[in-house]
C-alpha cells in the first residue's frame, strides 16, 4: 500500500484552524446552554405539556408512568422501552428546578449569609441544591424500601426473583426513572459547565452510576439499586452540609457535619455497600439456580452477569475509597494544620483573588 503524501504546511494550518473554529463553537453552545438553562428548559417543559393535553390526551410517556400491567390488582407497572421518554422528560425537569433554586433561593441566601465572591456564591449554590435534592430522594428511597419486602433484609434481593420483581408499585417506578433523570442531568451538568480538577472521576462515577441504574431496571434488579441509591445518598447530605456551612463560616458547625459525614460515610458506603456486593457474588447462589437466564419471563441471573454488575460496583467502590482518601487528608489538615477544605474541587478562593494578583504585581514594578 502506498503511503499518504504528508501535509503541507498550509494545509496543516487549514486543518488547526477548523479544529480551533469547531472547538469554539461547540463552547459557544454550551455557554449558551448555560447562560439561558432557565429559557430553553422551560420552552422545552411547556412544549411537552402542551402536547400531552392537546394531542396526547395526558397519556404522553415524557410526562406519564408507561407499561402498566394489564389486570393487575395493584395497579403495578413493568419497565418497558417507553420510560426513556419519562427519563428525558426529567433531565430537562432537573435542568430547569436545579437553576431556579440555586438563583432564586439559595445564592441570595448565600449573600444574606455573608458570602462575597461570586464563585463561592455560585459554590453554595450548586452544594446547596445537592443537599436539598438528596434530602428528598434519600426520604423518598427509604420509604420506598419500607414498603418492600427487600428492608434491611439483603435475602429478598433473590427470593422469588423474578416474579415481584419486575412488577414495580407507581411510587417504585417512578423513583427509580426520577433518579435516572437526575443523574443523567448530572452528566449534561458536567459537560455544559466549567469543569474542574476532578472532571475525569466525576464523569466515570456519573456513567457507571446511570449504567447500574440502566441494566439494573433492564434486568429486573431494581430492589438492589434502590438499596445502593439510599446508601449513597445519605452521606451525600452531610458532605454538601459540610461545604455549605463552611462558605457561610460557621466553622464549629461545619466541623461537627464533617465527622457526622466521615462515620455516615464509612458505614454506608464502604460497610452496607459491601455487603450488599456480597449479596450479589455469594447469597444469590443460596435463592437461584446458577443459570436462570428467561428473557421472555424476566430472569436475567447467570454469573455472566453477575460477574458485570460486580465490576460496576467495583469501580464505583474503586473510586469511593479514593474519595475517602481525599478525606483522610482533609482529616489531617483539621487535625495538625485547623484547615477543612475539600481537595476534591477547584480551588474555593474567592473569585477577586487573581485580579489582586495582577495589581500586587503592577506595583512591584512601578
Amino acid at each position: 500500500m502506498s503511503e499518504r503524501p504528508a501535509k503541507s504546511y498550509f494545509e496543516s494550518k487549514a486543518d488547526k484552524e477548523a479544529a480551533a473554529k469547531k472547538s469554539s463553537a461547540l463552547n459557544q453552545v454550551c455557554q449558551w446552554a448555560v447562560d439561558n438553562q432557565t429559557g430553553w428548559s422551560l420552552a422545552l417543559l411547556a412544549l411537552i405539556h402542551g402536547y400531552d393535553v392537546v394531542f396526547a390526551n395526558k397519556t404522553s410517556p415524557f410526562v406519564h408512568l408507561q407499561h402498566q400491567i394489564s389486570g393487575d390488582a395493584e395497579g403495578r407497572f413493568e419497565r418497558g422501552c417507553r420510560d426513556v421518554y419519562y427519563v428525558l422528560y426529567w433531565v430537562v425537569a432537573f435542568t430547569l428546578i436545579r437553576i431556579t433554586v440555586m438563583n432564586k433561593v439559595l445564592e441570595p441566601l448565600a449573600r444574606w449569609g455573608g458570602v462575597s465572591s461570586s464563585r463561592k456564591v455560585t459554590r453554595f449554590g450548586e452544594q446547596g441544591w445537592l443537599v436539598v435534592y438528596y434530602i428528598i430522594s434519600n426520604t423518598v428511597g427509604m420509604y420506598v424500601m419500607s414498603t418492600q419486602p427487600h428492608w434491611l433484609n439483603t435475602r429478598h434481593f433473590w427470593i422469588d426473583y423474578p416474579e415481584g420483581h419486575r412488577q414495580m408499585s407507581s411510587l417504585m417506578k417512578s423513583y427509580y426513572l426520577v433518579q435516572m433523570g437526575f443523574w443523567f442531568q448530572q452528566i449534561f451538568v458536567l459537560l455544559i459547565e466549567e469543569r474542574r480538577k476532578d472532571f475525569v472521576v466525576m464523569a466515570t462515577h456519573h456513567i457507571v452510576t446511570c449504567n447500574l441504574l440502566g441494566w439494573s431496571l433492564y434486568m429486573n434488579y431494581t430492589r438492589i439499586g434502590n438499596a445502593i441509591l439510599c446508601c449513597m445518598d445519605f452521606s451525600d447530605i452531610f458532605l454538601s452540609s459540610t461545604k455549605c456551612l463552611r462558605y457561610l463560616k460557621l466553622e464549629k458547625t461545619s466541623v461537627v457535619s464533617f465527622v457526622v459525614f466521615i462515620f455516615t460515610w464509612v458505614y454506608t458506603r464502604h460497610y452496607l455497600y459491601i455487603k450488599i456486593m456480597y449479596s450479589i457474588y455469594s447469597e444469590s447462589l443460596t435463592y437461584l439456580p446458577v443459570d436462570n437466564w428467561d428473557p421472555k419471563n424476566g430472569s436475567y441471573y447467570t454469573r455472566n452477569v453477575l460477574f458485570n454488575f460486580s465490576i460496576l460496583l467495583g469501580i464505583l467502590q474503586l473510586l469511593i475509597i479514593y474519595w475517602f482518601a481525599l478525606v483522610l487528608r482533609i482529616v489531617y489538615r483539621i487535625i495538625f494544620l485547623s484547615n477543612l477544605e475539600d481537595s476534591r474541587s477547584d480551588s474555593e478562593s474567592d473569585g477577586n483573588d487573581d485580579e489582586n494578583k495582577r495589581s500586587l504585581k503592577e506595583k512591584k514594578t512601578e
